[in-house]
C-alpha cells in the first residue's frame, strides 16, 4: 500500500508539474533580439543582442532559442548549422523566476546585403524534460550591410582623374576665374574687367577674356550581367560582387572632390523587379551613403540585356564623365563608348576580366581589372 501511495504521489506531482509547464511556461515570457547597429560594412564585426524577460515566478530550467538567419552572418563560437543560404544558431538559457537575461553574440558580416532574423523558435520542457514545448519568438532584427570598396591599390582608375572643371564650347555665363587672355573693350563689359596694364600697353581699353566652363559631373553605369548571353539570373556571382565593390570605390572617390554623381544600372533592388536603377545627380556624403545602400540591396539579376540598356539611356546621360563597370566586353559596349565620346562625354570602361578575342578595343578608353580568388586586382 505504501508503495502504491508513493507511486500515486509521484504520478500526481509529475502530472501537476507537466500541466503547469504546458499552461504557464511561455506566459509572461518576453523574447527580443536585435543587431547592435542598423547598418554595417562588409567585413565589420557587430553584435546580435538577445534579451529574455521572465515576469513570472515559475522558472524555466531549460530554454532554447532557435535563430534562423543568413549564412553570410558568421556567429563567432556558435555551433551553427548552415544549409544552402540559411544559418541555424541554437541559443540555450536557464531562466529563473522574475529574471532578465541578456546575451550578446559576436558576428562578422561576410557579404553585402539586407539581412534579418526571419524566424526565432523558443523551445522548452517541463522540470523532468518529458514534454517538449515550443512557441514563436519576436524577431524584428534587421541589418543592412554595405559593400566594401575596392582599395586604392586594387583599383586601376584613380579617383583623382575625376576632379576639377573642364572647358566647354558654350555656356550661358562666363567663369571669371578662368582667364585665357585679353581683348578689346566693347562698351558692354563692367569696369572691373578692364585690364589696365594691357590698356596702357596697347593705348586703348582692353578687358580680360574669360573662358566658358562647366562643373564636371560623373555618371557610373553598372552592368548586372556577368555574361554576354545571360537570362536575368547572374551566372558569375563572384564577378558581379566585385563589380559592385568597384562602384562603391568610385562613389567614395567623389567625396573629396564634391563632384555631382549619378548611378545607373540594369538591375533592381527587389526580387523579380523589372525597373532599372537610376538616381538623381547630387553630391555629398549623404548622397554617397544612399548610393551605397542601393548597392547593398541590389539583387543578383539583370532587368534587360546591357547592349539594349545602353541604347535606351544614350540620350538621358548628360554628365561630363561616364564610367561603365562591366564583367565582360562586346561590340555594343565599345560602340556606345565611342559614340558617346564623339558626342562630348568622356567615357571610360572598367572591365573585370579578360579582353575577348577579335574585338577592336583600341577605339575606346578601356581599363582592365583582373581579380584573383581573394578579390584583389
Amino acid at each position: 500500500m505504501e508503495f502504491l501511495a508513493v507511486a500515486l504521489v509521484i504520478f500526481l506531482v509529475f502530472a501537476l508539474q507537466n500541466y503547469i509547464y504546458k499552461r504557464y511556461a511561455f506566459q509572461n515570457l518576453e523574447y527580443h533580439c536585435r543587431f547592435s547597429v542598423p547598418q554595417a560594412c562588409e567585413g565589420d564585426e557587430i553584435e546580435l543582442i538577445e534579451e529574455i524577460l521572465n515576469k513570472k515566478r515559475l522558472p524555466l530550467p531549460w530554454l532554447k532559442a532557435e535563430i534562423t538567419t543568413s549564412c553570410w552572418l558568421d556567429f563567432a563560437g556558435a555551433q551553427s548549422v548552415v544549409t544552402d543560404q540559411t544559418r541555424f544558431v541554437p541559443s540555450f538559457f536557464m531562466v529563473k523566476g522574475r529574471q532578465r537575461l541578456v546575451r550578446r553574440w559576436k558576428l562578422t558580416c561576410l557579404k553585402r546585403g539586407e539581412f534579418s532574423i526571419s524566424q526565432v523558435t523558443l523551445v522548452s520542457t517541463d522540470l523532468l524534460g518529458y514534454t517538449a514545448l515550443s512557441q514563436a519568438g519576436e524577431a524584428g532584427a534587421r541589418l543592412l550591410v554595405l559593400p566594401r570598396p575596392i582599395g586604392d591599390d586594387e583599383l586601376a582608375v584613380s579617383p583623382r582623374y575625376l576632379t576639377g572643371d573642364i572647358m566647354v564650347r558654350r555656356q550661358l555665363v562666363p567663369d571669371p576665374f578662368y582667364i585665357s587672355g585679353v581683348r578689346e573693350y566693347t562698351g558692354r563689359e563692367p569696369v572691373n574687367m578692364i585690364h589696365w596694364n594691357a590698356t596702357a600697353r596697347e593705348q586703348q581699353l582692353m578687358v580680360f577674356q574669360n573662358d566658358f566652363t562647366s562643373r564636371q559631373s560623373v555618371t557610373v553605369v553598372l552592368n548586372m550581367q556577368s555574361r554576354e548571353f545571360e537570362q536575368h539570373e547572374v551566372t558569375d556571382r563572384y564577378g558581379i560582387e566585385n563589380a559592385i565593390r568597384v562602384c562603391a570605390a568610385l562613389f567614395d572617390g567623389t567625396l573629396a572632390t564634391g563632384m555631382p554623381l549619378r548611378f545607373m544600372a540594369n538591375g533592381t533592388m527587389t526580387s523579380g523587379g523589372r525597373d532599372p536603377i537610376v538616381t538623381g545627380e547630387y553630391w555629398g556624403r549623404e548622397h554617397v551613403e544612399s548610393l551605397l545602400q542601393i548597392l547593398a540591396r541590389l539583387q543578383l539579376h539583370s532587368t534587360e540585356d546591357f547592349g539594349v540598356y545602353l541604347q535606351n539611356i544614350y540620350s538621358s546621360v548628360s554628365s561630363t564623365d561616364m564610367l561603365i563597370v562591366t564583367a565582360y566586353l562586346n561590340e555594343a559596349i565599345v560602340d556606345f563608348a565611342v559614340r558617346k565620346q564623339a558626342a562630348g562625354t568622356s567615357v571610360r570602361v572598367l572591365m573585370l576580366g579578360h579582353f575577348p578575342d577579335g574585338l577592336d578595343c583600341g577605339r575606346a578608353d578601356i581599363r582592365q581589372l583582373i581579380f584573383d580568388k581573394g578579390g584583389a586586382a
